[in-house]
């Protein structure tokens, strides 16, 4: 009977496995075998855009703006990869590009850490957030006069170190190359422009010259952000950035810059879905280019209310001079709400009054955000 018994076992156990094996499920409490996939993530913008400026292209449509792939997971003990495609559109056409392409050592030795590749650089507070996580549908105009339209996302590395003090500070140094801004050049095409000390000096002249200005070449950065606790329910967050490099057009011209900002961020939770964040950040900005030196300075102000888990309401101020010899004067008051129909999908409207050198126009968004995946959640 006993062996009986034991054969009855046997051929149950045997048969359990084969089973395991024939359908591919692994044993309770078991990944099975890995599969060796990174977390993927896709997120999607679409923006609708109504504006009184009749020059604007763009008003009165509403567009898939931008989409963005994510592959992130880790490749080692204590170093991560994420690669950001990005699709969106510019001036009328779909470009792809990379986003970020990064490689992350979380732990080189205690308190030190280091990132590597193509970098949303931590130039102030907000450069560094794509644009799926930020409160507010287009960037300050003092990021886009100064650091470009899509963020300042040069290739290199940078070095992170975690001060051992009672709060948090971490300070930062990276090396960078971006690039340049191509236009079309003639060296034999030159003319005589008056500087700012009224002397004359001679330029190449571009056969098409562009009005984006950021940071380009060997550029080097630094940065410095604290964070207290103010108390219970509030913190202070402080950063102060530095960078070093060439202007877009520095291979047609001298084109040497220096950038420096501070930015802070006070957040209050008077219950556990409501908040209170003021947030700013101020840039000054130092050209040398043929005519001259430039002297450029730019600032925003945001502040937002969350209601509830659901609603939040903003306003920003924009003041940002331009990076060009040709100075302009920009004043921008927005206006913002956002729907969070669930961690990963908002619906967001914006209002925006532009004053541009006494130019004034009235522009009105309507954004639809939508994520798959976990690099779509909220950052906090």
């Amino acid at each position: 009977m006993k062996r009986i018994f034991l054969s009855a076992l046997l051929a149950l156990y045997a048969g359990g496995v084969c089973a395991q094996e024939n359908s591919g499920t692994a044993p309770q409490g078991m990944r099975g075998t890995p599969a060796n996939l990174p977390d993927i993530s896709v997120l999607g913008i679409i923006n609708g855009h109504t504006s009184s400026d009749g020059a604007d292209e763009d008003r009165n449509k509403m567009e898939f703006d931008e989409i963005e792939t994510a592959f992130q997971g880790y490749i080692y003990p204590e170093m991560k990869a994420d690669v950001f495609l990005a699709l969106h559109k510019h001036e009328g056409q779909y470009e792809s590009e990379i986003c970020e392409a990064k490689v992350s050592f979380l732990r080189l030795a205690e308190g030190l850490s280091a990132e590597a590749g193509k970098v949303h650089v931590e130039f102030g507070k907000l450069n560094k957030a794509h644009s799926h996580t930020r409160a507010m549908i287009d960037q300050p105009a003092v990021l886009t006069n100064f650091l470009g339209g899509h963020a300042l996302n040069p290739q290199g590395g940078t070095l992170k170190y975690l001060l051992p003090l009672p709060f948090f500070a971490q300070l930062q140094a990276g090396a960078w190359q971006g690039a340049p801004h191509e236009h079309g050049v003639d060296a034999d095409n030159t003319a005589d422009v008056l500087a700012v000390d009224g002397s004359t000096v001679s330029a190449v002249l571009a056969s098409e010259e562009s009005s984006e200005f950021s940071p380009a070449g060997k550029i080097y950065t630094g940065r410095l952000n604290m964070a207290f606790q103010l108390a219970s329910s509030a913190e202070l967050e402080l950063g102060g950035s530095a960078l070093k490099g060439n202007g877009s057009h520095y291979e047609h011209h001298k084109d040497d810059i220096r950038l420096y900002g501070a930015d802070f961020t006070l957040k209050f939770w008077p219950t556990t879905y409501r908040r209170i964040t003021l947030s700013g950040e101020y840039m000054r900005l130092r050209r040398e280019v043929p005519v001259g030196t430039l002297n450029r300075d730019g600032l925003y102000l945001f502040a937002n209310y969350r209601a509830s888990k659901y609603w939040d309401y903003g306003a920003r101020f924009d003041y940002s001079e331009n990076a060009l010899p040709s100075i302009t004067y920009e004043r921008d008051y927005s206006l913002i709400a956002t729907r969070h129909l669930t961690e990963t999908t908002s619906l967001r409207a914006q209002y925006k009054h532009i004053n541009l050198s006494g130019d004034r126009a009235d522009e009105g968004w309507f954004q639809i955000i939508f994520g798959l995946g976990p690099h779509s959640h909220e950052l906090e």
